[in-house]
């Protein structure tokens, strides 16, 4: 299966289409007897991307126009400012107040147009709907997807069909809701695949060394196997409970109690495992607002208010205060700051979401955010890519260059995220790489992708706090990004516009290439205009090109591999993209120093052949 060499451009962005479900509206209709809503001339702006109508023109018409009345009463509820300067602005499709003077803006409500057109439009669509947050509406999104979405179909998963995890935890064991037991499948029939959900979620910043009475090791697993209560456990791990018992499955996993923890345990193992975990489960419950496993869900019971009206086009929108947030509640919570959790969520087919305001459902049809509104995205968009239910299988419709773009923003993403032990820094997405080097048909060496060997060979780290070289027990070369913490970019780089160096070549942990030195012994460093890069300077005083150090320690810098040329010199005169090395102190070969450019004077000659370790 290779790749599109002719991909069309993929946007890197999080753009979300927002729109309702026009069925639901339908059957609606069924029960309703209310007049069709339309927006009156003074309204009616709004609607338009970039509309914007002064609050105060809407006062005299709340009694004749509906949608006035609610847009007045919607901002009623959030502010208290009825100044002739307070304007309601229409950004994308989310309705926000503006005050003259005052910083910043709020959010009231949202538009989502229908979906369905010609025929299938509503005709008189309700004056007003209550949504309430509760796990039924995610169960029936669920049955929904099963019956008619292909994330969970036989040729999506036959892959995985076959995999059940070690232990799993049984929630419907005995008659008793207080009663759960640990059930171990290693030496199960050919027939017995039990259907299971997971749990992504924040241990917190507990101390790793102090004990936590609710955690599965060697001395209580018997006792486990046998049976153990529910109140044993933190409230997370409760509220996960009761979900998965609401969703009407047997099996929950958990990563502190289906794993054996200590030092005697099988976490080594089953670490390695966690690829097939998640993408083996029926779906994932993703813990996202709580901070640790003690928090629980915390879920308020908001009455989202929403009224369906109708252009003068003859299309309808549903109006709701349900914004979706989803890039706030989700993409930028706490739990999707955590390594582990890139690999849990990518993985997932789908994933339920417990928000602080807000559940949602994830699938790769899109995103459920309630009571039949729901938020799409554009094919060939980051976005697309992260929603694959058999990730990262959409890549191989995208194209060369889009492909890499969307793996490098994936890399840059992943070392921003934070991690508890920094030597699982390789192991939290090896599940994750392990697929894409099997969809791509490609070896991945210590994070560094064969077919773009050259461009993920060419990172330097982010701005901020200097990388640390992390401490693992085995080998990690020094020219893999896992080798240190801290996060990484790498060179921005409009595919087609580098000739890559063909003499480079990789074999797992050994880069191969020319050796280069500066003539000019004498060059010197002096520091740039931000805490990452510094100027190279020769004997003359004429800068010559920029380095990226690795590390804090500043090194002199003699010797380098030529990575890719610029096919065209740019405003910054640089031309060569290059790793800087040093000769290591006790076996043949050099290790790396960092990342730069170099101008075409910069004045190289070839030393050797060598291997960077």
């Amino acid at each position: 299966m290779a790749l599109n060499q002719v991909g069309g451009y993929m946007e890197v962005d999080n753009l979300w289409v927002y729109y309702f479900d026009d069925k639901f509206c339908r059957r609606s209709l069924e029960q309703s007897h209310s007049p069709t809503i339309r927006p009156c001339g003074d309204c009616s702006p709004i609607l338009i991307s970039s509309g914007l109508v002064k609050l105060s023109n809407l006062g005299d018409n709340t009694y004749a126009c509906p949608f006035c009345a609610f847009i007045l009463e919607q901002v009623r509820n959030i502010s208290e400012s009825h100044a002739s300067d307070t304007f309601v602005k229409n950004t994308d499709s989310l309705i926000e107040l503006h005050i003259t003077g005052a910083s910043g803006t709020i959010p009231v409500f949202r538009l989502y147009p229908g979906s369905a057109s010609g025929s299938e439009r509503p005709r008189t669509p309700p004056t007003r709907i209550l949504n309430t947050s509760s796990v039924q509406p995610l169960h029936n999104w669920l049955v929904q997807c099963d019956q008619n979405h292909q994330c969970r179909k036989p040729e999506i998963m036959n892959q995985h069909a076959e995999y059940v995890p070690t232990r799993l935890l049984n929630v419907t064991a005995y008659s008793n809701p207080d009663d759960l037991r640990l059930d171990n499948f290693t030496a199960r029939s050919a027939n017995e695949i039990p259907q299971y959900v997971a749990l992504s979620h924040c241990w917190g910043q507990s101390n790793p060394n102090l004990h936590l009475p609710y955690l599965t090791k060697k001395d209580n697993l018997e006792t486990r196997q046998k049976g153990f209560k529910l109140s044993e456990l933190p409230k997370t791990f409760q509220d996960a409970i009761t979900v998965t018992r609401q969703l009407g499955v047997r099996y929950l996993w958990i990563d502190s109690l289906c794993i054996i923890q200590g030092p005697d345990g099988d976490w080594t193992e089953q670490s390695q495992l966690m690829e097939k975990v998640f993408a083996s489960a029926y779906c994932t419950i993703a813990a996202t607002s709580a901070k640790n496993s003690d928090a629980g869900f915390s879920i308020k019971s908001v009455d989202n208010q929403s009224i369906f009206i109708q252009q003068g086009s003859g299309q309808h929108i549903c109006v709701s205060t349900n914004i979706a947030d989803f890039e706030t509640e989700v993409n930028k919570a706490n739990l999707n700051k955590r390594a582990w959790v890139m690999q849990e969520r990518l993985l997932s087919s789908r994933t339920i979401h417990f928000c602080e305001n807000q559940v949602y459902g994830e699938c790769g049809e899109g995103i459920y955010a309630g009571h039949n509104l729901f938020l799409k995205c554009d094919r060939f968009t980051t976005n697309y890519y992260r929603l694959d239910p058999k990730f990262p299988d959409r890549l191989n419709s995208s194209g060369f260059a889009d492909t890499l773009r969307f793996l490098q923003s994936l890399l840059e993403d992943y070392t921003q995220r934070g991690i508890s032990k920094p030597t699982d820094r390789a192991i939290a997405i090896s599940g994750l790489l392990n697929r894409i080097g099997r969809a791509l048909r490609c070896s991945i060496h210590y994070g560094i992708i064969e077919w773009y060997l050259h461009r993920t060979l060419l990172w330097k780290r982010s701005s901020g706090p200097k990388t640390t070289r992390i401490g693992y027990k085995a080998f990690m070369p020094s020219w893999s990004w896992m080798a240190y913490e801290g996060a990484i970019e790498f060179v921005p780089d409009k595919f087609g516009g580098l000739d890559l160096d063909p003499d480079l070549t990789l074999n797992e942990g050994d880069v191969t290439a020319t050796i280069w030195e500066f003539t000019d012994n004498g060059m010197k460093i002096e520091k740039d205009r931000d805490d990452v890069r510094y100027q190279l300077v020769d004997l003359q005083g004429m800068k010559k090109g920029w380095i990226s150090f690795d590390e804090t320690d500043l090194p002199k810098v003699q010797y380098m591999v030529v990575v890719a040329k610029r096919r065209w010199v740019q405003m910054d005169n640089c031309l060569y993209f290059v790793l800087f090395v040093r000769p290591l102190e006790n076996q043949d070969g050099y290790e790396r120093l960092g990342m730069g450019m170099l101008q075409k004077d910069c004045g190289l000659r070839m030393k050797a052949k060598g291997r960077v370790l």
